[in-house]
């Protein structure tokens, strides 16, 4: 609600754009993970709902269709070469240097976690910024520099198209578990939904965490 208060009275951080990425494919889940249904709406409603709580000006990014949407939708610049052209789309279309960038099938990030994530931009040296859980970066719940493009442009051109890899490469905050914990902040928060049995596991933890 904190946040929500904060967006009403334009207090929202004007060096930061927000962008949800719902282009994947959804093979496991076995049809298209944006449309599901979830706490009275999609998940991606759900995510562009926790993004607008945390950055003034919200994007989706991937091919909706004529999906009415509250916010602009932005084509892939490559189609079919997975996540990090929804990065490079992001960040090419962005005019703020930093840029939070959320996947649309991580239903139990709430807009709180996203803000303290964000927060970390304030300091950071580097340019990107991105949780690890279980041992695994989260690079599709991570902030990210503009200034990182051409990495990305070059990755990309090269057919690398690994997140993980370009992340280890080069400068990036990592904000392991043990503060997101000690910050209040479960890692289960970052489940991914990548099948039906996911969704259900991410509804059970849901009831628990938010009633």
């Amino acid at each position: 609600m904190l946040l929500k208060r904060m967006a009403s009275h334009g207090t929202l951080p004007e060096d930061l754009t927000g962008f949800v990425l719902a282009g994947g494919v959804s093979r496991r889940m076995g049809r298209d993970k944006a449309q599901i249904p979830w706490r009275g709406g999609t998940l991606l409603t759900h995510a562009i709902e926790q993004v607008e709580g945390v950055a003034p000006k919200v994007f989706v990014v991937g091919s909706l269709g004529a999906n009415k949407l509250p916010v602009p939708v932005l084509a892939d610049n490559l189609s079919g070469v997975g996540p990090l052209a929804g990065i490079q789309t992001a960040l090419s279309n962005s005019s703020t240097d930093w840029n939070l960038v959320i996947a649309v099938d991580l239903p139990l990030v709430m807009a709180e976690v996203l803000n303290w994530i964000a927060g970390f931009r304030t300091r950071a040296t580097q340019v990107a910024i991105a949780p690890r859980v279980n041992s695994r970066l989260q690079p599709l719940c991570a902030v990210y520099h503009r200034g990182l493009l051409p990495e990305i442009d070059e990755a990309l051109a090269r057919q690398q198209s690994s997140i993980h890899r370009l992340l280890e490469r080069l400068s990036t905050r990592i904000i392991e578990e043990d503060e997101l914990i000690a910050n209040g902040f479960a890692p289960e928060t970052f489940l991914n939904v990548n099948t039906p049995e996911d969704l259900e596991c991410a509804r059970a933890i849901a009831k628990t965490m938010y009633g």
